[in-house]
């Protein structure tokens, strides 16, 4: 399968800003003197009457967010706005939801800097128009099945491995009488299609069949894609589902002390060892603690219980178990007895001057590095406490994590995780058998950065995207910190790729380069002909030049 669409980010710039704004939802935007205008029309330069604008203003990874709305010319204005980098995002009913300086579908747009009391113009945006993929379901028989559940998915490289994620914005629907199914309102990409029925149907169904996808397989890595062209129909996607023996999978879920208790369940196929396609049942258990899924096809699961979450938090304060299970004639009852997460100890530790630093410019959080022991649904940063002293105490760590911070100062960056003196800033920490102090976190201001200028020809560019990654393929796993895109400043056209721990570098200059592109282990390979090599010791800065690539 090949990765096609942007994360972190299942998941980039919805999931950064969703962590960011979590603690009692994004902050009132303040007033400033800054003002920004546009225009938002269609491909054929035609304006769009009323879209609506959004922007969100970021500051040290977290994000200030607002809104407006475009004329009947197209035309926008967002005024009295605070000195600072927007990025600005417009939508319309039967078009593709677009950020300021995007081109195509999974390519980042650019920020716009401004200061106070600046006017920028021409942050115009152009949306193309959407798409739909439809087709026939039939069964072993050739006979249409109806009442089915279709979802689309695409691929995504999550928890450290490319897995088949729910599209966004595109609710689970039925196939009609005739087995025919139609989704539509897609944006340019590829996409997978599943059909689902039984415990993970919506509502569910009793069909026996497995969850199969096009173009008739139950192995999600035998998938195959259908790629859609902006304002193109794809029709006759359709296919024959894989019929499966049906079983019950029963259990009870238990609170720490052993009694019963209530709790969401959640459901997940397994493929090879992982969960590689994110399709849930979910359920929930009685105050007996008692829960059964019904008609689920004969496989490897993975099932998952979330408790009452503490002081009526989020789920990412649930109390939480998981199991492996394998369904078949005699499935054995499954017990999950829930309990908090474990908590993560440590301190920072400054190269540099950290004086103007304060604790609540800091968020500590944990990325999942596997979906077997870690939560299959997540609901924002777990709960952090950091005392003046720069002592720490992380609660909610759940599994295998990897430690990441966001820190809201500038030229800041996380040098090291260490624990125990061992170096675990990319390899994670193992949450599964309890608390883990003594955690020292090293944050430093002696970054290394690779800039440069890029070429179209014997042309400067101002339209391309720059991909920084390690010569070290080891060093691209996820949630890597040795892989960055750079786009060109707004002033002069030039790239700086910032916050590089030390290593050896390829780089290059595409025309187009999506964030799925950046944690494409196969993509970042087929690269390395054409790259330039940078070597970066720590606090350096190197300078390249280098010719843009068409893609």
């Amino acid at each position: 399968m090949t990765i096609i669409r942007r994360t972190l980010l299942l998941l980039v710039m919805a999931m950064v800003a969703s962590s960011a704004m979590a603690q009692g939802g994004p902050p009132a935007a303040p007033q400033g003197t800054a003002r920004i205008t546009g225009t938002i029309a269609r491909v054929d330069g035609r304006p769009i009457p009323n879209a609506t604008i959004r922007w969100v203003r970021w500051e040290g990874g977290r994000g200030t967010q607002g809104s407006g709305r475009a004329e009947a010319d197209g035309k926008f204005i967002l005024d009295r706005l605070v000195a600072g980098s927007y990025q600005i995002t417009a939508q319309s009913e039967g078009f593709v939801t677009s950020d300021y300086g995007q081109t195509v579908a999974g390519q980042p747009g650019k920020r716009i800097d401004v200061i106070d009391g600046q006017v920028f113009e021409h942050a115009d945006v152009v949306l193309q128009k959407t798409s739909a993929i439809e087709g026939q379901l039939l069964d072993e028989f050739g006979d249409p099945v109806p009442g089915a559940t279709v979802q689309l998915a695409q691929v995504q490289f999550v928890a450290g491995k490319t897995r088949l994620m729910p599209a966004p914005g595109q609710a689970p629907q039925p196939s009609d009488d005739r087995g025919h199914y139609r989704v539509s309102g897609l944006a340019p990409g590829d996409y997978y299609v599943m059909v689902l029925s039984g415990a993970f149907a919506v509502p569910e169904t009793s069909a026996g069949f497995a969850p199969t996808f096009y173009p008739g397989t139950a192995t999600p890595t035998d998938a195959k894609s259908v790629h859609l062209v902006a304002g193109q129909d794809v029709l006759d996607v359709g296919f024959a589902l894989t019929p499966a023996t049906m079983r019950s999978v029963r259990g009870v879920t238990l609170a720490a002390d052993g009694t019963p208790t209530s709790a969401m369940v959640l459901l997940a196929q397994t493929s090879g060892g992982d969960v590689r396609a994110m399709i849930l049942a979910r359920g929930q258990s009685a105050p007996d603690g008692s829960f059964e899924f019904r008609s689920v096809p004969e496989g490897s699961y993975v099932v998952q219980a979330f408790g009452r979450p503490e002081g009526g938090g989020s789920v990412a304060t649930s109390p939480f178990a998981a199991a492996q299970l394998t369904v078949a004639g005699n499935t054995p009852e499954v017990r999950l007895s829930v309990r908090p997460g474990s908590i993560a100890r440590g301190r920072f530790v400054f190269e540099g001057d950290g004086s103007a630093l304060k604790p609540s410019m800091l968020l500590l959080s944990g990325a999942p590095t596997e979906f077997l022991t870690s939560p299959l649904i997540g609901g924002g940063p777990p709960r952090n406490t950091i005392l003046d002293d720069w002592t720490f105490e992380v609660r909610d760590m759940i599994g295998l994590r990897v430690v990441r911070a966001s820190i809201a100062a500038p030229g800041w960056f996380v040098k090291s995780v260490v624990v125990a003196g061992q170096d675990v800033t990319d390899t994670g920490i193992d949450f599964r058998r309890g608390d883990v102090s003594d955690i020292e976190i090293t944050l430093t201001q002696k970054q290394s950065s690779i800039t440069g200028t890029v070429t179209d020809g014997d042309t400067p560019s101002r339209e391309y995207s720059v991909l920084v990654f390690a010569e070290d393929a080891a060093k691209w796993a996820f949630p890597s910190r040795f892989v960055a895109l750079a786009r060109p400043a707004p002033a002069d056209g030039s790239f700086r790729a910032a916050g590089l721990p030390a290593a050896a570098y390829l780089v290059v200059a595409l025309s187009l380069v999506t964030t799925a592109d950046m944690q494409d282990p196969v993509f970042l390979q087929s690269m390395r002909g054409q790259a330039t090599r940078v070597v970066l010791n720590e606090g350096d800065t190197k300078a390249v030049a280098l010719r843009i690539i068409k893609r």
